[in-house]
C-alpha cells in the first residue's frame, strides 16, 4: 500500500511508514513496529507521539508496555479539519498585525539612500535614470542652474539631455542663476520649448539641485562634476517646498 500522498497533508516520511506498518499489523508494540516500519527503535517514540497528537494512531499501556494501534482512517479528515482551524486562527492573527507590519515595511522602504557620482559619466548616469524613471507629463525641478567651470562642455551636455527630456514630454521648471540670462547658447532652447518654464534669480550658487520622482540631486559643476543623489520622499518634498519659495522670488 502506497501512502506517500499523505506528505501533502503534512505527514513526514517516518510518520507515513509507521502508520502504514500499523495498518498492516494492527495493535503492536514498539519493537515490532520499529522492525516493520524501518524506523530506528530510538526514534520510534518521537514518531508515534506525533501521530498520537494528530489523532491518527492511538496508544495504550498494557502491563507497563506501550501498545500502538491505527485509528480509523476517517480520523485523517478530523486532522485536516483541525489544521484548517489552526490555519484560520493564524490567518486572523496575521490580519490583526498586518497594518503594523505594512507600516514598518513602508518605513524600511523609505529609508534615505545616498549615492555619490563623479565625472561627466556620473552626471550622464543621473540624467539617463531621470529619462527612464519619468513618464510623459511628469514634472521635475532645477534651481541654482549655473554655467559651470567647463562652460562649453556643460552647454553641450545639458542641451542634449534637455532635448531628450522634451521629446519624452517631461515638464521641467528651472531657476537659472542670473549670470545665465545673457548666455543665449545655453538658454535659447529653453525659452522656445513648451516643456520648459524658466526663471532667473540673482544669486551665485556653487551647486544646483535637480528634483525628479523621489530623488534629489545636488550637482556641483566643477571640471569633473560631483553629484550627490538622495532617494527619499521626505527630502524631495523639503527641497520642493524650498524651490516653490524661490520660484516666487525669481523673475522671467
Amino acid at each position: 500500500m502506497k501512502l506517500q500522498n499523505l506528505r501533502k497533508i503534512g505527514l513526514t516520511d517516518g510518520e507515513i511508514k509507521v502508520y502504514q506498518a500499523l495498518l498492516e499489523l494492527g495493535e503492536t508494540t514498539k519493537t515490532k513496529l520499529a522492525k516493520v516500519s524501518g524506523i530506528a527503535p530510538s526514534n520510534i517514540y518521537d514518531v508515534t507521539n506525533r501521530l498520537v497528537e494528530k489523532g491518527i494512531i492511538s496508544k495504550v499501556e498494557k502491563n507497563g508496555i506501550a501498545h500502538f494501534s491505527p485509528a480509523n482512517p476517517k480520523k485523517i479528515l478530523d486532522f485536516l479539519e483541525q489544521k484548517e482551524k489552526e490555519i484560520e486562527e493564524e490567518r486572523n492573527v496575521v490580519n490583526s498585525i498586518l497594518p503594523t507590519l505594512l507600516q514598518q515595511f513602508k518605513e524600511v522602504k523609505e529609508k534615505i539612500n545616498v549615492e555619490v557620482f563623479q565625472s561627466w559619466n556620473g552626471l550622464k548616469t543621473i540624467f539617463e535614470d531621470l529619462l527612464e524613471e519619468c513618464e510623459k507629463g511628469d514634472k521635475n525641478y532645477i534651481f541654482g542652474a549655473s554655467k559651470g567651470e567647463s562652460e562649453k562642455q556643460a552647454d553641450i551636455f545639458f542641451l542634449k539631455y534637455s532635448k531628450l527630456r522634451e521629446k519624452k514630454g517631461i515638464i521641467t521648471n528651472i531657476i537659472f542663476n542670473e549670470e545665465l540670462r545673457k548666455r543665449k547658447e545655453r538658454i535659447a532652447f529653453f525659452q522656445k520649448s513648451k516643456k520648459y518654464n524658466i526663471k532667473f534669480l540673482q544669486q551665485s550658487t556653487p551647486a544646483e539641485i535637480m528634483l525628479y520622482k523621489n530623488k534629489s540631486c545636488i550637482i556641483i559643476l566643477t571640471k569633473e562634476p560631483l553629484i550627490i543623489r538622495i532617494t527619499s520622499n521626505e527630502v524631495m518634498d523639503s527641497f520642493k517646498q524650498y524651490f516653490e519659495v524661490m520660484w516666487k522670488e525669481a523673475s522671467f
